[in-house]
């Protein structure tokens, strides 16, 4: 399905057309819900936006607490101020709906990017599958191109951090666009005297101002391999070459112009000696801090060497093996010395240096890759038919697994609240048919890579779908209990930093006053805590009571987020309903 075929009533190029924009919508529903992948910064800096729209200016940040005050620069949460309204249209979809916008953009350059090299005289040396004629070139090209929109959408840290309210789609958006601009004209970028530094500078600067000034690391040692090794043709170690004091004062001039655009942040903040302390000092030097010693770490733990090694095959979750394949079949094809387009090496290039730049800091993060994955579902697709079977198996094989994790996720929740509609038959037919296809992928050679193509997205599409009902009213307090609490002190539960930020969409209009709980845990000490404050929330296993001397006044399902230490794996098949799931009562203590 992915050669070029005679055309027929609907090309086989517009269906890969049709399905690419079918998933990108997708990534619409249930974008406003609670329950959605994402991570916990989202909530920090949903936080900081609210409070800093309340006081009507753009600067400074606000806070309820200093330690998670300038946590990021200031153009993420003034997008969320605009797009919420100031606090008037203040919802989960107005917040994320940017960062969708912005994901959106990188896959459409991610599909034009591969068309480009697919369709060009480059795409004979990136991509195995030669072509008859001018117009089946042209039809596999966009075929491809959409292949290549699909494996991005359907990476899971895309999936998680392209759709929250998060830095990941906008830097991402940003950084990537460089590199896209790059190898779509190497030869004329590179020649160029000021365009590339000008493009590179204010792109880079741009994405400083969402993430972070140390973003112009791995932007400045990427364009400078490429500088070296696409543009003067030189190996990277040959650095004594003429030409290499021009390059290197064009890279300087677009790290320095993205400093100069970051340092607006100093120049327009009244107080910029906070930011330096909490953001420059607390929030990045701190990276290189460790108790344990650098080394220790560097060997040992989540933020290890390894971390980074093996960071964008995990960041691909289900279409990992895909892109373990992808890795090896480019090794195959450096070993049996095929030779690499411009564009292809820019790819590449970009995926080494982001990843290099980031093993030096103490702490390492996965997410630190991200701005790269769109580089890497490029380069899957032009390898696509150079990736043996093997891998395309494997992927089926796991997406079929996400396919039934996704089904004992349901069975839990009828469990759970004792609804046997809960889901309709169109979920179950779904989950059949996407087992029934990953199945026929394993079995039908042909299949084997469109079904993979598609299968690691449908899986985390029924991820949204099973948590569904949870997003909708049973999740939901009654208006009249919310109606109640309007101006209310409310003792919330609060796991981690930010966590209590939820129930301002939850009991919107109430003052949330946050306790540390574990989520549900046994807190012995909730009458002491209603002696403090009338109102409190209070998270149960099912079947439990909230507390003793209360009143219940509403209860509403949620997801367990994280789980304790006495939670085994296998409490997930033996009880899914009290694994995956809990009661939150909203509860009133009594008058004394």
């Amino acid at each position: 399905m992915t050669s070029p075929e005679k055309s027929t009533t609907f090309p086989v190029h517009y269906r890969w057309l049709a399905l690419g924009i079918v998933v990108a919508l997708g990534y619409l529903f249930g974008l406003g819900g609670d329950h959605i992948p994402r991570g916990g910064d989202e909530l920090v800096y949903a936080h900081i936006a609210r409070l800093t729209a309340a006081t009507g200016h753009w600067l400074p940040l606000v806070s309820s607490y200093d330690f998670m005050r300038n946590t990021k620069p200031p153009l993420l949460f003034w997008q969320a101020m605009v797009a919420g309204g100031w606090g008037e249209h203040w919802s989960w979809f107005n917040l994320r709906l940017p960062g969708v916008l912005y994901t959106w953009a990188t896959a459409l350059m991610v599909g034009l990017l591969t068309w480009k090299i697919v369709g060009g005289n480059e795409g004979q040396a990136a991509s195995i599958n030669p072509t008859p004629s001018t117009d089946g070139l042209r039809r596999h090209a966009v075929t491809m191109g959409a292949i290549a929109a699909l494996v991005y959408l359907s990476f899971f840290t895309t999936y998680r951090y392209g759709r929250s309210y998060m830095t990941s789609g906008p830097e991402t958006f940003w950084l990537f666009g460089i590199f896209f601009a790059l190898a779509w004209s190497p030869a004329r970028l590179l020649a160029s005297r000021w365009k590339l530094p000008l493009l590179a500078g204010v792109a880079v600067g741009i994405a400083c101002l969402y993430k972070s000034f140390a973003m112009v690391a791995p932007l400045g040692f990427a364009l400078a391999l490429c500088y070296q090794t696409v543009g003067a043709r030189q190996p990277p170690w040959k650095i004594f070459r003429p030409g290499i004091v021009v390059d290197g004062l064009k890279v300087a001039a677009a790290c320095a112009l993205a400093l100069a655009i970051f340092g607006l942040w100093f120049a327009l903040d009244p107080q910029p000696g906070e930011v330096w302390r909490e953001f420059v000092v607390g929030e990045n030097a701190g990276k290189f801090k460790s108790s344990p010693g650098y080394f220790k770490v560097a060997f040992s733990g989540g933020s290890g060497f390894l971390t980074i090694l093996t960071g964008y095959f995990s960041n691909a979750l289900f279409l990992l093996p895909i892109t373990v394949g992808c890795a090896w079949a480019a090794w195959r094809s450096y070993r049996q010395k095929v030779p690499l387009s411009d564009a292809e090496k820019i790819l590449w290039l970009w995926l080494f240096g982001l990843a290099l730049v980031f093993m030096l800091p103490n702490q390492r993060s996965t997410r630190y890759l991200i701005p790269a994955m769109p580089a890497l579902a490029v380069l899957v697709a032009l390898y696509w038919q150079r990736i043996a079977r093997f891998w395309f198996a494997l992927t089926l094989l796991a997406c079929a697994l996400g396919a039934l994790a996704m089904g004992l996720i349901a069975y839990g929740a009828l469990r759970a609240v004792h609804d046997t509609g809960l889901y309709s038959w169109a979920y179950w037919l779904f989950l059949a048919g996407l087992l029934a296809a990953c199945v026929g992928g394993l079995i039908k050679r042909e299949w084997t890579r469109p079904v993979a193509a598609v299968a690691g997205f449908a899986v985390l599409f029924a991820l949204a779908w099973v948590t569904a009902p949870f997003n909708g009213e049973l999740a939901r307090f009654k208006a009249a209990s919310v109606a109640r609490l309007q101006g209310q002190t409310v003792a919330v539960p609060s796991s981690f930093n930010g966590h209590f930020e939820r129930y301002e969409f939850i009991i919107p209009g109430a003052r949330v006053m946050p306790y540390f709980a574990e989520q549900p845990v046994d807190y012995t000490e909730v009458d002491a805590l209603l002696q403090a404050h009338r109102y409190a929330l209070v998270q149960r296993r099912i079947g439990q009571l909230p507390c003793t001397q209360c009143r219940i006044i509403d209860m509403r399902w949620d997801l367990r987020a994280r789980k304790g230490d006495r939670d085994g794996m296998m409490a997930a098949f033996t009880s899914p309903d009290t694994y995956f799931y809990a009661q939150e009562y909203l509860v009133e203590g009594l008058a004394p």
